[in-house]
């Protein structure tokens, strides 16, 4: 018996469901994470057994041994600290000033496209380029390592404030200036919450070039860190000892990126909401 198709018979509501269900297969957040985290140990644990001898890559539970070693001798820890105390440093102060820059700059056109093709050409060059010349001009101490970092971070902010000044409502500007208020006003009170959801992902993007920055600044005249814990382990041959280093890397910047982005949705929401 011929029956009509109605418009909810369509192919694509037909197979809506079995999408969804596809969907729901597998729940998502942290069972999905997990799923996938498993998948990656597993992939691992084959390469190990049936690509590469374990002596040049590791299985996971030989990895997880040396981490457990590295942690209850206090190694790990100590040079997980020293890693992140360097970024946070470099971050911070590179973040606060390349905000304040990239503002000053945004509110002057002229200076703004003087500057914008130099502060790229310097964004562009790897930050290795960068620390035998940090290591002559400040010493092999931390000043060196804060600073490779503090200018990776300086560069994106800056870039990301000014564009968010420019993308600022002509309109706002007038409307503030007409109503008497000075610049400094006009900057708080109307720039910078225009331009905030810019500086946000300024933010977002520079927390993780701060940990490239500051693996390449271990990686040269460093005694402690991540970074010459790998560069380390990969002169004596301790692959397993390098694997952990690298994926204390991994954790440490995952932890930071969620955090920065739980800081973002719940208490700076109000502020990206305002500011669109």
């Amino acid at each position: 018996m011929a029956t009509a198709l109605s418009p909810s018979g369509s192919p694509e509501a037909v197979l809506a469901p079995a999408r969804a269900a596809a969907r729901r297969g597998l729940p998502a957040g942290p069972a999905r994470q997990a799923a996938s985290a498993a998948v990656l140990v597993l992939l691992w644990q084959g390469l190990s057994d049936w690509v590469f001898t374990p002596s040049v890559l590791p299985s996971p539970v030989t990895v997880a041994a040396r981490a457990w070693d590295l942690t209850l001798s206090g190694a790990l820890p100590r040079h997980m600290a020293t890693t992140l105390g360097r970024v946070l440093v470099g971050y911070v102060t590179g973040a606060v000033l390349g905000a304040a820059f990239g503002l000053v700059i945004g509110c002057l056109p002229r200076v703004e496209g003087l500057l914008n093709p130099s502060l790229g050409f310097v964004r562009s060059i790897p930050p290795i380029a960068f620390v035998p010349v940090s290591i002559i001009l400040f010493g092999i101490g931390e000043a060196s390592k804060y600073t490779i970092v503090g200018y990776l971070v300086f560069i994106v902010l800056a870039l990301s404030a000014a564009a968010g000044v420019r993308e600022v409502p002509r309109i706002r500007i007038r409307a503030a200036q007409a109503l008497g208020a000075p610049g400094p006003t006009v900057l708080v009170k109307v720039i910078l919450p225009s331009a905030f959801p810019f500086i946000l992902n300024g933010l977002r993007v520079a927390l993780n070039l701060a940990f490239m920055a500051v693996v390449s600044a271990e990686l040269i005249g460093a005694r402690a860190g991540l970074g010459h814990l790998i560069m380390d382990s990969q002169t004596m041959l301790e692959t397993d000892k390098m694997l952990v280093g690298i994926l204390c890397l991994g954790i440490l910047g995952g932890v930071l990126d969620r955090g920065a982005d739980l800081v973002v949705r719940r208490g700076l929401a109000r502020f990206t909401h305002t500011a669109a």
